[in-house]
């Protein structure tokens, strides 16, 4: 971190959703030790969903899996049908299956960031001042609502007027059967990113 990113969390408010205790325990501490003051923790998705119904926050962790709703379905339903003060909400996946389909999924459900198990501290800051940071514009469309995904908000490229190419799958494929994805190839799949075509 630079000496000119400075962030002041003192008055900020974040939800924590992890059905682990240690991991909430944990987490808490990180987000603490940056100054974050009013942390609010909630053991599943869909407690955190009646939180969210009643008192907006500035931050949302959540663990891609949780017990009931997993983080993933929290944060779409928080896109698509959460109040409207909250519906914007700098949200980040925590999860430790970082294979290619989890990310994609976190990235599909909205998510700003994902970030991989065990947790670096420096790495949540990073990740947390770059959400603040950030001037990405909020999509909201049939398919999507999350944070704009496209480089600079350029849109789709021409030669694809649906957003869809040739070889793209309707289907869902599953879980993937390699090895989990390092936070630097996970920082590169979901960061927006110019296509090269």
């Amino acid at each position: 971190m630079q000496p000119s990113q400075h962030i002041n969390l003192d008055k900020a408010r974040a939800l924590i959703v992890d059905d682990n205790h240690q991991s909430l325990d944990l987490l808490v501490g990180v987000l603490t030790s940056f100054g974050l003051r009013n942390i609010v923790r909630k053991a599943s998705g869909r407690e955190a969903q009646e939180e969210l119904q009643y008192h907006p926050v500035d931050l949302i962790l959540a663990n891609a899996q949780l017990p009931e709703m997993d983080g993933y379905d929290l944060i779409r339903w928080l896109r698509r049908e959460g109040d409207e003060a909250s519906r914007q909400t700098p949200a980040i996946i925590v999860t430790a299956h970082t294979r290619r389909a989890h990310v994609e999924k976190a990235r599909d459900c909205g998510a700003n960031f994902i970030i991989t198990k065990p947790i670096s501290p420096a790495v949540m800051l990073e990740r947390i001042l770059w959400v603040a940071r950030s001037d990405r514009l909020f999509i909201e469309c049939d398919a999507y609502a999350g944070p704009d995904r496209r480089w600079r908000n350029a849109g789709p490229p021409v030669e694809f007027p649906d957003g869809r190419r040739r070889d793209d799958r309707s289907i869902e494929l599953g879980d993937g059967q390699g090895q989990d994805m390092s936070q630097d190839e996970l920082d590169m799949l979901i960061k927006p990113q110019r296509s090269l075509i």
